[in-house]
């Protein structure tokens, strides 16, 4: 067993949340937890970084912990956009579709990485350069934040957390994970995980422990 520098907090949306996942076309669909680079968004954000700025990606490993969430669905139309990106000729609605949304989701975040890095940003969720928002612009979201500290790593049998891996009795997707740069663009890596709802996944892990003892998966 050895050890290392973690930061956890949790998040708390008190009305609504959606993260859109970016493949779904006739239906607005939402991933049950916030991806991973929606969570560097969040934390960039804090730090007043630039949003082609992604040097949080090489900062920390994550872990997301699902507490609680509730899907609903309402009828939306979608503005859409003809042009080239930088001039718009023009705009036209959608047809109505079906739009996913979270009711009251939470969510326990664990960052791992090296102690400078992690007290940097928890000064920076202390006291944010920009107001702090998760997944659309307006849903606004609740930090409490815990003391940063030393955190156990060890294998174990089970853990609570958001895992790579198709695993039973858990929900399944497939989750945006970093940005990749491919000569001048960047493109999207993905991981499949599965999120346990009620129960702990069982297997065989490489995980960390924080102060309340419970094993999280964490990349």
């Amino acid at each position: 067993m050895s050890t290392t520098f973690g930061l956890k907090f949790r998040l708390d949306c008190p009305y609504f949340a959606a993260f859109r996942k970016p493949t779904s076309t006739s239906l607005i669909l939402s991933y049950p937890i916030p991806p991973y680079t929606t969570i560097r968004g969040l934390i960039s954000n804090a730090l007043g970084l630039s949003r082609d700025d992604l040097r949080v990606q090489d900062w920390f490993k994550i872990g997301i912990r699902l507490l609680n969430f509730e899907k609903s669905r309402e009828m939306a139309k979608i503005l859409k956009f003809k042009g080239t990106g930088k001039k718009y000729e023009r705009t036209f609605p959608s047809a109505p579709m079906f739009k996913e949304f979270l009711v009251e989701p939470s969510y326990e975040i664990f960052l791992v990485g090296e102690e400078s890095k992690i007290n940097k940003v928890y000064s920076s969720l202390q006291n944010p350069k920009r107001p702090l928002y998760l997944g659309s612009s307006d849903d606004l979201v609740d930090l409490e934040i815990f003391e940063p500290g030393k955190v156990d790593e060890r294998e174990t049998t089970e853990v609570w957390s958001a895992t790579e891996g198709i695993y039973e009795g858990c929900i399944v997707e497939k989750v945006p994970y970093k940005f990749v740069r491919m000569g001048k663009k960047f493109v999207l890596e993905y991981k499949t995980l599965s999120i346990p709802v009620k129960a702990p996944i069982i297997g065989r892990f490489q995980s960390v422990s924080f102060e309340d003892g419970r094993a999280l998966w964490v990349t």
